[in-house]
């Protein structure tokens, strides 16, 4: 599977466990809605980088709200468990899924560019 299909992968999963976090688990707030904030431009990116001229452009949009999709619930669920300790609900389940959907992502961003480098390379 290339990189654009795993990150238009990426961008549903997101918006979909936003909208399970919101519409299905009962949490009527925004903060629900977090992960399609991350999963929108991971999408619209991915989709971008299926233009082959907008390939690098549309990738690194998309890799970079990946890395946003895996810091941000890190800040807010780690000084959580050290204040009020660790307590796994529907919130917490959705801020970890985040992270890591979006740190696997990352990973293999990273890889398709380091592949891409490469590919680069050889031809010249």
């Amino acid at each position: 599977m290339n990189i654009t299909k795993i990150g238009i992968n990426t961008g549903i999963i997101l918006i979909a466990l936003a909208l399970l976090g919101y519409l299905g688990g009962g949490m009527q707030s925004w903060t629900a809605l977090i992960p399609a904030i991350a999963g929108v431009p991971i999408l619209l990116g991915s989709l971008l980088a299926k233009n082959p001229d907008k390939l690098k452009l549309g990738m690194h949009i998309a890799a970079t709200f990946g890395l946003l999709g895996f810091l941000a619930p890190l800040g807010r669920i780690i000084p959580t468990a050290i204040k009020d300790g660790f307590e796994l609900k529907l919130s917490t389940g959705c801020m970890i899924t985040m992270s890591l959907v979006s740190a696997i992502f990352v990973v293999q961003c990273i890889k398709s560019f380091k592949a891409a480098r490469q590919a680069r390379s050889k031809e010249s």
